[in-house]
């Protein structure tokens, strides 16, 4: 027998088999129970929430010869000719698929013809809201006047799509997205036994994103691995980033440490990892540590007590502003990096701008720094900062004045020790990395030395994102820098290092030419792009 994947193994059979959904099983089960069945229905919700299978149960519970308390038997001819597929009673149709105004119309043209076994003739159509404007008018006049055995149950998970007239003569219900814990008990009943951590059921609950098919296919997949399934064997099935990474990142842009945020991202690229399923897991590390900023650990309920405390932690690192500021700068990377030629250039950019000083002309970001300036005014209150001035007795300031007119004059400074060029632009990279932030990335470069003036600095290939950052504006400031720190009339040049892979590349070509014009001659020999 051919191998079915988990939710289709553990899809519910019967009402009582359903997960969450409470409110909508219990009407269902009672309008069976009680036979006020209506002619039309709505199932709404995001995917994996149950829509379907409950359109299947509820076709085969309204056409049961015995149900059980609103439940279909299964054994009976009609529960085992709907589950097989072979009844008449039941017609399942995709709307994804046939969403022509002819097969709608073909469709309907059955209309007619009564029910063969069961009580009620049921038309399940998923994904209603892909029909065309003409299937839906044609739609609209059957549902108006339908038979008295039809039923029609219409699945969608975009409700706003389908016309008012059609909304209006169903019953609509919205199924809404499962629980963390309800998604693991499912889990822990489909692994049967097989080893699985806590952390790794925790981590495929939050990645299925209340969808309990994505839920089962993940369980799917992380079982194939073999093996105990842990939280690290999870995020290798994911493409995820390693948790420590989130944190690591964090902590970069908290100290506003944009030279060790662009390393850690960098890692994560030679890695091979997915840009935009890291920007979303630290969409969520970001949104964790804002929940326990503002409410406390004890609102993270979907860790354990130790990791709930290594958030907490973090989170004191930030201002409630500046994790607002960060969450809403990721947020809009996450959305550029689906058109975007460059995911990685996209997340660099966020990166810098989370490290970069806030935007004075920004509501929120004077919040921030007006968070940040109370914060240093709490560390002097405590005695964090100790700020003393001695109080002189009195009469002390006539002494003071006399003794400094006796005392002999100090010697003048020694003059200061010229610094060579390579000392200066030391210097001036660490001032930068120190007072400006968003500078700090001129720390990667690699300084050439001075040729006519002008201090040389070169990028690697793969960072020439970085000459690209390197405006008028910016290097106008690397040029104060270098003034402040000994230089004088400097000037900057910056361009990228040679790739010395690719001169290689043209060498040994050069070598092979060479080869070939002494053995066949120069002129016998074509080269062609």
């Amino acid at each position: 027998m051919t191998y079915q994947a988990l939710y289709r193994v553990w899809r519910p059979q019967t009402f009582s088999d359903m997960v969450g959904q409470t409110a909508i099983v219990r009407t269902l089960r009672n309008q069976v129970r009680t036979g006020r069945i209506a002619h039309a229905y709505l199932f709404c919700g995001s995917r994996g929430t149950g829509k379907t299978s409950a359109a299947k149960i509820m076709a085969r519970a309204v056409n049961c010869l015995d149900p059980k308390d609103g439940d279909p038997c299964g054994e009976c001819v009609c529960c085992r000719d709907i589950l097989s597929g072979a009844s008449m009673d039941v017609v399942e149709m995709d709307a994804a698929s046939n969403s022509r105004v002819e097969e709608t119309r073909e469709l309907l043209e059955k209309v007619d013809y009564p029910p063969q076994n069961g009580r009620f003739k049921v038309y399940i159509i998923d994904e209603v809201h892909m029909l065309s404007q003409s299937a839906f008018n044609a739609l609209l006049k059957t549902l108006e006047e339908p038979p008295e055995y039809m039923v029609f149950i219409l699945a969608t998970t975009e409700p706003q799509k389908v016309p008012a007239t059609i909304l209006s003569r169903c019953q609509r219900y919205d199924f809404g997205r499962f629980t963390l814990e309800e998604l693991t008990g499912r889990m822990k009943q489909a692994a049967q036994g097989a080893p699985v951590t806590e952390e790794a059921y925790a981590l495929m609950a939050q990645s299925a994103e209340g969808g309990m098919r994505d839920a089962l296919s993940l369980l799917d997949m992380c079982l194939s691995l073999g093996g105990e399934v842990t939280e690290d064997s999870v995020r290798l099935v994911l493409g995820a980033a390693d948790r420590q990474i989130l944190f690591d990142m964090a902590d970069a842009i908290a100290r506003a440490d944009a030279g060790v945020a662009l390393a850690a991202a960098e890692r994560l690229y030679r890695a091979g990892s997915d840009i935009s399923v890291f920007l979303r897991d630290l969409s969520r590390h970001f949104r964790s540590l804002a929940v326990a900023r503002i409410c406390g650990a004890d609102a993270l309920t979907d860790m354990s007590g130790e990791r709930r405390a290594d958030y907490l932690r973090q989170a004191e690192l930030f201002s409630q502003e500046k994790l607002l500021r960060v969450m809403d700068l990721i947020m809009r990377a996450e959305s550029d990096t689906r058109w975007a030629s460059s995911a990685r250039s996209v997340l660099e950019i966020c990166i810098l701008k989370a490290c970069s000083p806030a935007d004075t002309q920004d509501v929120t970001a004077l919040l921030e720094r007006i968070a940040e300036l109370e914060n240093r005014l709490r560390g002097i209150e405590s005695g964090q900062t100790a700020v003393r001035i001695a109080q002189a007795p009195a009469g002390a300031g006539q002494a003071g004045k006399a003794a400094r007119e006796q005392a002999p004059s100090a010697p003048p400074p020694p003059p200061p020790v010229p610094q060579s060029e390579a000392e200066m632009w030391k210097n001036a990279v660490k001032k930068l990395r120190t007072e400006n932030a968003a500078l700090s990335y001129i720390s990667r470069g690699r300084f050439e030395g001075v040729q006519d003036g002008a201090y040389r600095v070169t990028f690697a290939p793969q960072d020439s994102i970085y000459v690209t950052l390197m405006n008028a504006d910016a290097q106008k400031q690397v040029v104060e820098a270098l003034k402040a720190c000994g230089a004088q009339d400097p000037r900057l040049s910056v361009g990228l290092q040679e790739d010395k892979q690719k001169r290689r590349q043209m060498e040994r070509a050069q070598q092979s030419m060479d080869r070939l014009s002494e053995t066949f001659g120069r002129e016998n020999i074509q080269v062609s792009e």
